[in-house]
């Protein structure tokens, strides 16, 4: 693995004037992945990045339907500098989450219908080399993994927004956010979780497995927390946020990251992750690895 860049927009022109999203680029040395791409102007940088390292073409890892995850691939994918986008492709589970609804007045149609609706954007993919996350193998190269979410999860978070009879939120989350793609990136000795928006019990079984954790929905103060306490054991993890509003999408104003290692692109330039960044910052796997 070469490196990990968590896109920063600080030094945008007005950073401070949009939410920009998040975008995370993979860069294993021969391939690059990319997870997320929330806006136009991280499209930009990712386009310029490829430019620079060589590459004509990266794999793309979508978290969830947000727009601030998602508004920047339509200008990859203009740039014909997408070969695939892997995602949960939910039109292929529409019997799976009929009968989780349970609602006899419901069709099949009306639920594909309301798929559509939900996820739109995903939807807009359609003729792209999309990718179902649960048909393939998990493993995207030998250095990165799709670890989540768990499939029942997925089915009947989605079936339960679908519904609307039990509301919209799922463990502290939307539907859509709850059920986000996590990522398993192995760099030297360390192992990262990129966990887009998700909700804490999606990850609660997997998270203490990793040294350095994104945490989820921009650093959201909740569940933060819930992770904060889960490794509460662990003190050598590194934490990092994406993030560049502070205070919406979940935001990370009102997070205390007192007594823990948070690095934050809000207050930063991009988040560089590779060997260097481990010496630097004196990180020590511990516990985490049983070493």
């Amino acid at each position: 693995m070469k490196e990990i860049v968590i896109l920063s927009a600080k030094h945008y022109e007005n950073p401070d004037s949009s939410n920009y999203g998040d975008c995370i680029l993979i860069n294993t040395g021969t391939e690059l992945f990319i997870y997320d791409c929330g806006s136009k102007r991280h499209a930009e940088e990712v386009i310029s990045y490829m430019n620079k390292n060589g590459f004509k073409k990266a794999k793309l890892i979508l978290s969830h339907n947000d727009s601030d995850h998602f508004d920047g691939i339509p200008m990859l994918i203009a740039n014909e500098k997408i070969d695939s986008i892997r995602t949960v492709l939910l039109l292929k589970y529409v019997d799976d989450i009929l009968e989780r609804i349970d609602d006899k007045r419901r069709t099949r149609e009306s639920v594909k219908k309301a798929i559509l609706e939900t996820y739109d954007n995903i939807a807009t993919l359609s003729g792209c080399n999309l990718e179902d996350i649960y048909e393939l193998d998990d493993a995207l190269s030998s250095e990165i993994s799709i670890v989540g979410p768990d499939k029942e999860y997925m089915l009947d978070t989605v079936a339960k927004r679908l519904d609307g009879r039990e509301g919209n939120t799922v463990d502290g989350e939307t539907a859509v956010n709850a059920t986000s793609v996590q990522v398993s990136v192995k760099i030297s000795s360390h192992t990262l979780l990129l966990c887009g928006d998700c909700s804490f019990p999606a990850i609660e079984d997997k998270v203490c497995n990793y040294d350095i954790v994104q945490l989820p929905h921009h650093g959201k103060p909740k569940q933060a927390e819930s992770i904060f306490d889960k490794k509460s054991g662990q003190i050598n993890t590194v934490y990092i946020v994406s993030d560049n509003t502070g205070g919406s999408n979940g935001g990370s104003d009102d997070l205390d990251t007192t007594g823990h290692r948070v690095f934050n692109t809000k207050n930063s330039e991009n988040i560089v992750i590779n060997s260097l960044f481990f010496s630097s910052h004196s990180t020590h796997t511990g516990r985490t690895l049983g070493i």
